[in-house]
């Protein structure tokens, strides 16, 4: 066994030391429990245990494959929030789908209020994802296929250009030096410039 093989399985047996409860709570494990067992599928450490991926998963982290990759789809598909308000309020992936339009900035929208991705915030937290759920059960069942996928993928991007725009909007009331404010003028130009590309190609 080669010295970095050896680092990789003492690095493995800590993590996976630190988690053997890990089978108690896989339905509500922390984004960084979801982060850790991407990082371990992706960088293929469990081998240096002479283990297969199913092999590291039942062994090690005591749950079954399917649920780590269960596990690591979401941490894909809603990002780290989507695990503290699962933590919080035992909420599934297929009821965060029906609400996570409300979810923006590290935070949940409800009746004008932000109310922060916390588990501090968890009793206000569990109000406002019970009035969304009862919001969520009265209106159409979403649709199945490529009108769910492309639904989703809505979501991600209003999700994914709002932080974007949030982050440009603090670097724009720094006291940036000249190189930095040309630099915050290019990417700014350059999104413009992308947005009304895909403006005119969606025009019908």
């Amino acid at each position: 066994m080669s010295r970095k093989d050896l680092e990789d399985g003492v690095e493995l047996g800590t993590w996976l030391g630190r988690r053997q409860a890990f089978s108690i709570v896989a339905g509500r494990c922390s984004a960084a429990d979801a982060q850790c067992l991407r990082e371990l599928r992706e960088s293929k450490k469990y081998k240096s245990m002479d283990l297969t991926w199913e092999e590291c998963c039942k062994q090690k982290a005591g749950i079954s494959r399917s649920s780590a990759d269960e596990i690591i789809r979401n941490l894909a598909e809603f990002g780290p929030d989507y695990f503290v308000i699962a933590q919080v309020t035992g909420i599934s992936a297929k009821e965060y789908r029906r609400i996570q339009g409300s979810v923006a900035n590290h935070a949940l929208l409800h009746a004008g209020e932000e109310i922060p991705i916390a588990v501090e915030c968890g009793p206000r937290l569990v109000a406002a994802v019970e009035a969304l759920r009862r919001e969520a059960a009265g209106a159409p069942a979403p649709p199945d296929d490529d009108a769910a996928e492309a639904a989703r993928q809505f979501a991600r991007a209003e999700r994914a250009l709002r932080t974007a725009l949030a982050e440009l909007d603090k670097l724009r009331v720094m006291p940036l030096d000249v190189g930095g404010r040309m630099r915050l003028q290019t990417t700014i130009g350059e999104a413009a410039a992308k947005l009304k590309l895909l403006d005119t190609q969606v025009k019908v």
